[in-house]
């Protein structure tokens, strides 16, 4: 089981996950093909519904097929960069 600190961090990154792979576009599965996990994992990220952590490693990878820095995987929405994020994709032409 998770620390407290620790579950509301996993659930801020799995939040995060969902609203980028949204709007993007993009389903769970897709996701997890671009990322090279399974979907399985990729909801249990999204749900908050890890008994161990996520790798930094597998933080990358979904962070590389969303189009974002990891770093706004890990973020609250008032930080600047997060703002930031959410204009570049909401207004790229580029998004699948």
């Amino acid at each position: 089981m998770l620390e407290p600190n620790t579950e509301n961090l996993y659930r801020k990154i799995g939040q995060n996950i969902y609203k980028f792979r949204v709007l993007n576009h993009l389903s769970q599965a897709r996701l997890a093909e671009d990322s090279n996990v399974s979907a399985a994992y990729i909801s249990q990220i999204e749900c908050a519904r890890l008994h161990k952590g996520i790798t930094c490693t597998v933080l990358i990878k979904i962070a590389e097929a969303l189009r974002v820095p990891a770093c706004i995987l890990l973020a609250e929405e008032a930080c600047p960069k997060f703002s930031q994020c959410m204009e570049r994709i909401n207004f790229s032409e580029e998004i699948r």
